[in-house]
Parts: C-alpha cells; sequence; structure tokens
C-alpha cells in the first residue's frame, strides 16, 4: 500500500521521541509509556495497519477506551496512510452507532485490544490526500456534521500553542476530553510534540465533578483545556476548597467566558494564566485568542485577535432582527482550516458556508455566531444566530439573557431556551426555586424586556460529552416539567 508523504504530526512524534526516548509521554493510572515505548506501538499499528491493504486516505475508526492506548493507533493509522475517526467507547451507543453509519469506515481499529479489521462495509470513504482526520460535531446545534480536517492545521495550531504557553520536555498537560471532539487534539498533541507528558484522567475522575481539581493538583498539571460550563462544575462540586498550585496555564473554549467564572478558577489556581479560545471544529481547533488580565470585569469575556494568517470579516447577519450597533455575523477565513464536511453528513445549506479552496489551501466559514469589536479591536462573540428567537412577535436575545444571569453571585451555570409553547425560561445552577425565583428584579434591572418568562432552578444543568450546556436537553427537561406541574395542579 503507497503511504504518501509522511503525515506532519506523525514526523514530529517520530523526531521528539528520538530526542527524548525515555522522557514519559503518556501517564495513567496503570503508570507511564516512555516515548521510545509510544513509538514502538505507532509502528506496530502502522504494520497492522498496512497489512489491511486498504487504499490510501481510506477513512478507519478507532474504538478509543478509558486508557491511553488510541494515541498510539491513531497516529499508526496516519503512519499507514489511512484517515482516522476517534470513537469514544464510553459514549452512548446509538451516538456511537449513528457515528459509524455515517462515516462509513474501511476498517475498525479496537485500541484496547491492539486489533484492525475491515468492516465489510461496500461503500466505504476514501478521502484526498490532504485529509488527516475526520471528527463530527456535538450536534449541539442539529445532527452532527463529520468534518474532514487537515493534519497540517493541527500541527499549525500546536506550535502556536507550544509557543504561547512555553512548552517543552517534561510540561505536564492534562488529557480530560471525550477522544470524540476534537479538544482532545489540543490534550494529546501539544505535550507529545513538544515533549511533555500527557496525563490522562481515569474515568472515576471524568465521571466525578468533585475529583477534578484534587487530580489536577495531585499529578501537578501545567496545562488544562476546559469548556467554562464544566470547569463551573468542577469549581461548585470540590468541597476540599484545595487549590492547584501547579496550574500555569487554563485555556477557555467552546462557550462564553466570563469574568466572574475567571475569578473563581483564578482563586483555585492563582498561579495560572488564563487564555479564552475561539474557533469552530470547521476551522481547527481554535482561530482567535485573548489572554484575560488580572483585573477582568464579571462580565463577558473578548475571544481576542486571530491567528498569523487568519482574517476575520464581520458580514450582515443572515437572521432578521435586532443584533445590537455593530454586531455582525462572523466570516472566519483560514489557511489551516478543515477540507469541509463529510459528504452525506449535513445539508446543503451547511455545505454553503464552509468552503475550501484547494488552489489556494483556504477555507471560509460563515459562523452561525454574532460578534463586535471592542475599544481595543477584540472580537466579542456575543452569541449566535440562532439565539434571537421571537417571543410572542418580539425578538429575544436567549445569549444577552445568559450572559445576564452568569454575572449574578451565586450562579454557577445559566441555560436559556424557548420552551414548545414559546415561553422563555432561564435555567440557573446553584440555587433553590425560591432563590432563583429572586433573581428576576436584577435580571429586569439588566434586560428590560428582554427578561425571560420564567427562571427555574435545576440541581445540575445537562452537559453534552464534550463538556458544552446541553440545550436541547435542558428545554426537554424544563417541557417536562411543566407539564408535569400541570397536571399536578
Amino acid at each position: 500500500m503507497a503511504t504518501g508523504a509522511e503525515c506532519p504530526v506523525v514526523a514530529r512524534v517520530r523526531s521528539v521521541a528520538a530526542r527524548h526516548p525515555g522522557r514519559p509521554a503518556l501517564v495513567t493510572d496503570a503508570g507511564r509509556l516512555t516515548y521510545r515505548e509510544l513509538w514502538r506501538q505507532v509502528l506496530g499499528w502502522r504494520d497492522r495497519c498496512a497489512a489491511l491493504d486498504l487504499a490510501p486516505g481510506a477513512l478507519v475508526a478507532v474504538l478509543a477506551g478509558p486508557g491511553a492506548r488510541w494515541p498510539a493507533a491513531f497516529l499508526g493509522a496516519r503512519a499507514a496512510g489511512l484517515v482516522p475517526l476517534l470513537v469514544d467507547v464510553q459514549q452512548p451507543v446509538e451516538r456511537t452507532g449513528a457515528l459509524l453509519a455515517a462515516a462509513r469506515p474501511a476498517a475498525v481499529l479496537r485500541s484496547e485490544a491492539g486489533e484492525a479489521e475491515r468492516t465489510g462495509e461496500p461503500a466505504p470513504r476514501v478521502l484526498p490526500p490532504e485529509a488527516g482526520y475526520v471528527v463530527f460535531t456535538s450536534g449541539s446545534t442539529g445532527a452532527p456534521k463529520g468534518i474532514v480536517g487537515r493534519a497540517a492545521g493541527l500541527l499549525a495550531f500546536i506550535d502556536w500553542e507550544i509557543a504561547a504557553v512555553g512548552a517543552g520536555p517534561g510540561t505536564r498537560v492534562a488529557v480530560l476530553t471525550s477522544p470524540s471532539f476534537d479538544v482532545v487534539f489540543r490534550d494529546l498533541l501539544l505535550p507529545l510534540c513538544a515533549g511533555g507528558e500527557a496525563h490522562f484522567a481515569g474515568r472515576a475522575v471524568r465521571a466525578a465533578p468533585a475529583a477534578v481539581l484534587g487530580w489536577l493538583a495531585e499529578r501537578r498539571v501545567e496545562v488544562v483545556h476546559a469548556v467554562p460550563s464544566l470547569a463551573a462544575r468542577w469549581l461548585a462540586a470540590d468541597g476540599s476548597d484545595g487549590r492547584v498550585d501547579s496550574l500555569r496555564w487554563t485555556l477557555f473554549a467552546g462557550e462564553p467566558l466570563h469574568g466572574r467564572l475567571v475569578r473563581r478558577w483564578r482563586a483555585a489556581a492563582p498561579s495560572t494564566e488564563v487564555v479564552n479560545l475561539y474557533g469552530p471544529s470547521e476551522t481547527t481547533l481554535a482561530k482567535f485568542h485573548h489572554r484575560v488580565p488580572g483585573d477582568c470585569g464579571p462580565g463577558l469575556l473578548p475571544v481576542g485577535r486571530p491567528l498569523d494568517g487568519t482574517v476575520l470579516s464581520l458580514v450582515h447577519p443572515e437572521a432578521t432582527g435586532p443584533v445590537g450597533d455593530g454586531v455582525r455575523q462572523i466570516v472566519i477565513t483560514s489557511p489551516d482550516g478543515s477540507l469541509g464536511y463529510l459528504p452525506g453528513t449535513c445539508g446543503a445549506e451547511d455545505a454553503e458556508r464552509l468552503r475550501y479552496a484547494p488552489e489556494s489551501g483556504t477555507t471560509c466559514f460563515r459562523t452561525r455566531d454574532r460578534g463586535v469589536l471592542d475599544d481595543d479591536g477584540n472580537l466579542v462573540v456575543v452569541g449566535r444566530l440562532d439565539s434571537l428567537v421571537k417571543r410572542r412577535g418580539v425578538f429575544v436575545d436567549l445569549a444577552r439573557v445568559e450572559a445576564a444571569a452568569a454575572g449574578l453571585a451565586g450562579v454557577t451555570a445559566a441555560c436559556c431556551v424557548q420552551l414548545a409553547d414559546g415561553d422563555v425560561v432561564l435555567a440557573v445552577q446553584g440555587f433553590g426555586p425560591a432563590a432563583a425565583a429572586a433573581l428576576r428584579r436584577p435580571l429586569r434591572t439588566a434586560l428590560g424586556d428582554g427578561m425571560p418568562d420564567r427562571v427555574t432552578a435545576l440541581p445540575v444543568l445537562p452537559l453534552l460529552p464534550g463538556g458544552k450546556a446541553d440545550r436541547r436537553a435542558v428545554a426537554d427537561l424544563l417541557d417536562r416539567k411543566e407539564t408535569d406541574e400541570r397536571r399536578a395542579s
């Protein structure tokens, strides 16, 4: 089987392994794997993949278990000229089945068992030579869409992050993300491309928010990537008032970041620098960054400025309704974006919004996000186009409601949704029913006519596997709650 040019990520890891063969590369509860041992495993997977005699560029599914065996399978597939899709075996069976059906892999690599076999798929996917991996979106705004990414794009971001945080041999980075989501590449490749240590949280830690801060401190983790909702849950669940003094860098992404959360996070990790990242999966990992100052206010924080080579355009929104002065739809053009969506996994409208130009190697993506530049020229993402909803003929901005709630004392998480009957309801975490209702007064001061119809308390906001708030689950939960209350009355 012809493998073509060497994958740039594989080439980087090979180079690091040659320079630091005896250093720890992957660290789990069960022990450590050195770079020499990791590279041997990569070569083993390369040979298993080659023995399958698949076409160059064939898509293969890597079933990722709870340990740290899947990185070698992923890198081995790339070394063999194949295009891997990471599938977290701990996610719901229904999602796994749906992803595999949509992906049509030519083979399955079972990382825990060390096995590789053809699927028998009659029409397996074969992707272009530039393809380096496939990832599916979380489905937070609809059905999950397959994205064909480039390994060169991964490495471009990782090189920026290595320089930004000063990562090098021995730097300890937490791996807390589900392998099914592209954020895991930040967790994994930052250390592996710098000679650092990737510390994998075990299943017990990932399933217990109260254990995360203690685990970070015990492992003396220096860099962590987090979704704001998930970090808020870690803080709320931790009852030890412990500190993570080792943490030097915290990089948030995936959701709006508010200064109130940053202040609470810095109280738990007093030595950390905080960076707010922004960039949809379609543009590869992140394309904007903002280093949060120590004296930040409690409100919504900017996502900052684009990485080198990335161009921001703010265009007239595709949605109707009031969006605010200077607020426009965000368009991102990048030389390091994806190749587009996996055919058959998205609608024509989505495909039109994401364009790849082979002749220039650039990707242009018209996001569904609304943004504005602040006085310092930093991009502020103020919400999504679909967060503007009509309530009894008048537009309400769900993102603005959430931002106002996040600025109130005691609110650890907030999610605003429109229910089936058209009412707008704000769900808050960290309050009892009476305390939640008392938030209406300060919210009315901030929102005026944009007030939600009701404020309700939930013990815990449902989260997607990647850590973002699960809006559809929140809406379904509130619809059922209100139906039950009407029946009871």
